[in-house]
């Protein structure tokens, strides 16, 4: 009985593969930091988020594909949670933006502790407003 192995991979599989999750990492960054810009430009991270998840999903498969280490696999597997995590974080302040702008606008105001927890408070009643409209308590 003969033990059929997979055969090792080769140098430009795991040149392709580094190449992968750098874009990865790179991309992550590039979404971590487009977060936490001001709202018209927090809309790009979402943009970012679903590169990465794709970058993530096209190295997970050449990854599985060429037989490479479970190191690999694992890292492309955080990279598109993480990227999850980033899109859809980022369409929810799409998606409540006039409540986001204000709030926003109101922390860049603040100078103090306390104005900066008003700030804080006041986002959290509107957008619970959204949570009753969509969720009654009768």
């Amino acid at each position: 009985m003969q033990q059929q192995t997979r055969p090792r991979p080769t140098d430009e599989q795991l040149k392709t593969s580094s190449l992968y999750l750098r874009i990865v990492l790179l991309l992550m960054l590039a979404t971590l930091l487009a977060s936490s810009l001001p709202l018209p430009w927090k809309a790009a991270a979402a943009a970012i988020a679903l590169v990465t998840a794709v970058v993530s999903i096209v190295g997970l498969v050449k990854v599985v594909r060429a037989g490479l280490p479970g190191t690999f696999r694992i890292t492309f597997v955080l990279g598109l949670i993480a990227a999850g995590f980033f899109l859809l974080t980022s369409l929810a302040q799409i998606v409540f933006w006039p409540v986001t702008a204000d709030f926003e606008a109101c922390t860049r105001a603040a100078v103090t502790q306390s104005a900066q927890e008003a700030c804080t408070k006041d986002y959290s009643d509107r957008l619970m407003q959204y949570n009753n409209l969509f969720n009654p308590q009768d």
